[in-house]
């Protein structure tokens, strides 16, 4: 996105005045802002065919009871919308938890207020943001923990930017060996996808 650009955004959470202060914060960084508002999950979903946000801020703790694993992953797919956790949470479990359901960014509340923009910006593209003050946070189960020095080393080209082909070729693997080592890097870290495995590893000191 450009630094100046319009902006849809829905914003999940039961408080007003929070609501009215990300208005605020992302009036800093972008051209025009259209923020649309729920109290709670549950309020967002019942309007989900009437709301088409570029990008949806929540914050589960704020957003009603639940399991946040389903709650996030609902709100996304019901909305077809990129979901970014805006939450003053940054434990383990629910950050684990966000990973599993697929959001594209996760942020603290107490965080500045670049960071949130920045991970607006990464799920609109399609890209991902992790706060950077969450980089030890995750702790892995055990036997969770270890990946091989091969792995780690894919998994470090993939956090990089590399594709599949273009790691084998480096490496002198073929594509199926790199894809194979690839499936077990995502079981390891029980993660569902390659940009989940790669901020996983990030986050646990495994890669750069």
């Amino acid at each position: 996105m450009n630094d100046k650009t319009r902006l849809s955004c829905l914003v999940v959470d039961e408080h007003p005045v929070v609501r009215r202060g990300v208005r605020a914060l992302l009036e800093q960084g972008f051209e025009e802002v259209e923020l649309l508002d729920a109290s709670s999950v549950e309020a967002a979903l019942e309007s989900a065919g009437e709301l088409k946000p570029d990008v949806i801020l929540v914050d589960p703790r704020k957003g009603g009871p639940g399991d946040t694993e389903h709650t996030l992953t609902e709100l996304g797919r019901k909305l077809n919308s990129p979901v970014v956790v805006f939450t003053a949470d940054g434990g383990a479990r629910q950050l684990s938890d966000a990973l599993k359901a697929g959001v594209k960014g996760y942020v603290r509340k107490d965080s500045p207020a670049d960071d949130l923009i920045r991970a607006i910006r990464s799920a609109i593209d399609g890209d991902f943001y992790i706060d950077p003050a969450l980089s030890s946070t995750i702790v892995l189960e055990e036997g969770e923990r270890t990946l091989t020095p091969r792995q780690r080393e894919i998994l470090q080209m993939l956090a990089d930017g590399m594709q599949t082909d273009a790691v084998a070729k480096q490496l002198g693997l073929s594509t199926e060996t790199v894809r194979t080592h690839t499936k077990r890097i995502l079981a390891k870290l029980d993660a569902d996808t390659r940009t989940q495995a790669v901020a996983i590893g990030i986050r646990n000191g495994m890669i750069d």
